[in-house]
């Protein structure tokens, strides 16, 4: 009878252990595993992800001349697109589906309706445009084209805004100390403050301070997720609670346990991640109904992205992209100013340099006979079109990336 009772109150302890972890969420942590192996030489064809490309020409002009390409946003067959030069001059340019220039909105000043900086953009209810600067503190709306609206009395250093299905807003922000530690903000469908969320420790906190990733939320079926700087996990938003979603397992390559302390800043927590031979770190993710797409990065700034298969737990892992549908044999290597950091439903939308398909166009062009180049063309007529009156000064083009189930 004594083991019996032995054996039940050690049980007892373990469920309480596992019931009082670290998260920022108490509830049953049930998540999806994705093993992550890698190696410095990996590729990945085309054809193991890509069903269809459609490829977007971005149209240059003198007025909308593209920098650090950002955010990314479909919507009414419109394309809003944030390009700044650094963190300076932000703007957002719109193009049609063609990738024909529409109009520009930018508002750099300190008036009414004006930010210094912006850190980022999203569009509300399908009919506002929310603008985020930490300079000036300053979050304003405006209508789709760009008419101000109003700013919003908030007082949040905003890394990234996200609207939720039923018209109501997550702000992620990191005055924690003045909002009790949470890193969250849910606002109303009218942009008033409801309550703060996603309580975290000091630890969290010191991670929470960087902004090295590309993006913190995804939304897939109506579920919103989110992920912070050198956090392995992903959560997925249920209300105003949390849960992990998906643990991102690099192995040996993981970031170990008390690297990062309460006291590091973003250049003491990048020397340690420095000093490591080989530490991945996720850089950008998203998820549809199909797929965990990541992109993450290691100690050397090497770029690498994976693909999940929630159908089958297939997953393939590459830094280096061989084409082999199109101009067999182009090659990009990743880097984090090439890897997709925007998706429209479950397509991605993945920028890239004219240079890239101009070296794939030509290479192919040269390099067989007339014939099959012929043959080619009548194949990929679109693709010669644009390439053929392509520019390596040009802007960016848009590719949007059907992907295939594996």
């Amino acid at each position: 009878m004594n083991k019996i009772c032995s054996v039940i109150f050690l049980l007892f302890l373990i469920v309480l252990l596992f019931s009082c972890g670290s998260g920022p969420d108490k509830e049953e942590q049930v998540y999806v595993r994705i093993p992550i192996e890698y190696r410095k030489a990996s590729s990945i064809k085309l054809s193991e992800f890509v069903e269809s490309i459609d490829v977007v020409p971005l149209e240059t002009t003198e007025d909308n001349l593209i920098g650090e390409l950002g955010r990314i946003v479909f919507i009414d067959n419109k394309y809003y697109i944030k390009s700044t030069n650094g963190r300076q001059n932000a703007k957002i340019f719109v193009f049609n589906t063609d990738g024909n220039f529409l109009f520009k909105i930018d508002h750099r000043g300190v008036g009414p309706g004006e930010y210094i900086e912006m850190k980022d953009f999203q569009i509300l209810q399908d009919s506002l445009l929310m603008t985020a600067s930490n300079s000036d503190y300053k979050t304003n709306l405006y209508d789709l084209k760009g008419n101000f609206i109003k700013q919003l009395d908030f007082r949040y250093n905003i890394k990234e805004i996200q609207p939720l299905c039923d018209g109501k807003v997550v702000l992620y922000h990191s005055n924690l100390r003045e909002l009790n530690m949470n890193a969250q903000t849910l606002l109303d469908t009218t942009c008033n403050v409801l309550s703060h969320f996603f309580k975290v420790d000091k630890v969290a906190e010191a991670k929470l301070t960087c902004q090295i990733n590309a993006n913190a939320f995804s939304v897939c079926d109506e579920k919103v997720y989110f992920n912070y700087p050198f956090c392995d996990t992903i959560y997925q938003i249920a209300g105003q609670k949390y849960s992990p979603a998906y643990y991102i397992d690099f192995g040996n390559k993981k970031h170990p346990e008390g690297l990062i302390t309460e006291k590091d800043g973003i250049l003491e927590i990048e020397a340690k991640v420095k000093r490591l031979e080989s530490v991945m770190s996720l850089y950008t993710y998203d998820i549809t109904s199909r797929f965990v797409y990541l992109g993450f990065d290691d100690f050397e700034r090497n770029v690498y992205m994976s693909l999940y298969s929630l159908q089958t737990g297939k997953v393939f892992t590459g830094r280096t992209i061989i084409d082999d549908l199109y101009f067999p044999g182009n090659r990009m290597v990743l880097t984090h100013n090439n890897i997709a950091v925007n998706m429209d439903k479950e397509e991605l939308l993945w920028h890239i340099e004219p240079r890239v398909l101009l070296e794939g166009y030509e290479t192919t062009r040269n390099s067989i006979n007339k014939e099959a180049w012929n043959a080619f063309c009548e194949k990929h007529p679109r693709l010669v079109s644009i390439c053929s009156k392509l520019k390596e000064d040009d802007n960016p083009v848009l590719l949007r990336v059907k992907l295939k189930s594996f």
